[in-house]
């Protein structure tokens, strides 16, 4: 399968014992050198009871890393600066929920820096109590209740996978292909991800299409849709009803447009919850196919989409739509 080239990040889960010297000298440069933490109060005796992660890059090189006591207080996240607004923080930020989700944790709590507030919300932490100083800078406790994942999280539907659904069928045309992504949004449970080049109308901004998402994004607080688009132009400039959906549910339904500086060699995909898939493989014509279950081919789908989407973000153009 072709595969779309980004920025590669490998997070990996160590200790202190074993990483000390690659945590210190990160934290070391961000903390003390950038923003003058003292020395004596960025390391301290908790480390070697904390876990660690460190995110590394192309050619193996330490880019960032943070910390998680064992009461579930997040810490130390320092990304250098040549690696920043290049989704290595995130990576490292999914980890930590995944690793505190796997162990029983209850909740995640960290202090933030001022600046960082809007990055920790995005992940579900909200603030509680008043802005404080630690080490002379301005922060705000945060907290992020992981019942919410793990409770509220809608389940699946506990039915055998039938033949047919495993089955690859062959699609033509932009009306084969709105009806099943009416299809697949129809199944969905938690999320949904769009790879698209302009968000053609035909399948995109249709009343049965965008009905089925409003009724998916309303029906749990944790159903999310993400639009990854190459071309906003008619988005922008004409009425598309997937936007202004965007519009009245913005916690719900992200548009962002495509920034990679690499040839991208998909040419338009939906994926439905790790599992279903709608692919276009030719660029001119609506040429395709449909699976709704196949989530070894949709995993790589979805790794790769949210590594773009984590170098993306909203369009000027489309931000001042939003205000």
């Amino acid at each position: 399968m072709d595969t779309v080239d980004y920025f590669p990040i490998e997070v990996e889960e160590v200790s202190w014992q074993s990483a000390g010297e690659q945590l210190t000298a990160i934290r070391h440069k961000v903390f003390v050198e950038e923003q003058g933490v003292p020395v004596a109060e960025e390391v301290d005796d908790l480390d070697p009871t904390a876990m660690h992660w460190i995110a590394f890059g192309p050619g193996n090189v330490a880019m960032a890393t943070a910390r998680m006591l064992p009461d579930g207080q997040v810490g130390r996240m320092a990304v250098l600066k040549p690696y920043r607004q290049r989704g290595v923080g995130s990576s490292i930020m999914r980890n930590i929920i995944r690793y505190a989700i796997r162990e029983g944790k209850e909740q995640l709590v960290l202090s933030a820096q001022l600046h960082a507030i809007p990055f920790y919300e995005g992940f579900g932490f909200i603030s509680d109590g008043k802005e404080y100083l630690d080490a002379g800078i301005p922060h705000r406790t945060m907290v992020l209740n992981l019942h919410r994942f793990m409770d509220n999280a809608p389940k699946p539907l506990l039915r055998e996978i039938s033949d047919e659904e495993r089955q690859r069928v062959g699609i033509e045309g932009v009306d084969e292909f709105r009806d099943q992504a009416v299809m697949l949004v129809e199944r969905a449970q938690r999320e949904i991800r769009i790879f698209t080049f302009k968000l053609e109308p035909g399948i995109y901004a249709n009343n049965q299409f965008c009905d089925a998402i409003y009724s998916f994004a309303t029906s749990h607080p944790l159903a999310r849709v993400r639009i990854l688009v190459k071309d906003l132009a008619q988005v922008i400039h004409q009425t598309h009803q997937l936007h202004e959906l965007c519009l009245r549910l913005p916690s719900r339904i992200q548009i962002r447009k495509l920034e990679t500086k690499e040839d991208c060699l998909h040419t338009e995909f939906m994926l439905v919850d790790r599992t279903g898939i709608l692919y276009k493989q030719e660029p001119e014509r609506f040429v395709g196919y449909v699976v709704p279950h196949a989530p070894l081919e949709a995993v790589e789908l979805v790794e790769e989409f949210d590594n773009l989407w984590e170098q993306s973000e909203l369009d000027p153009d489309l931000r001042r739509l939003h205000i």
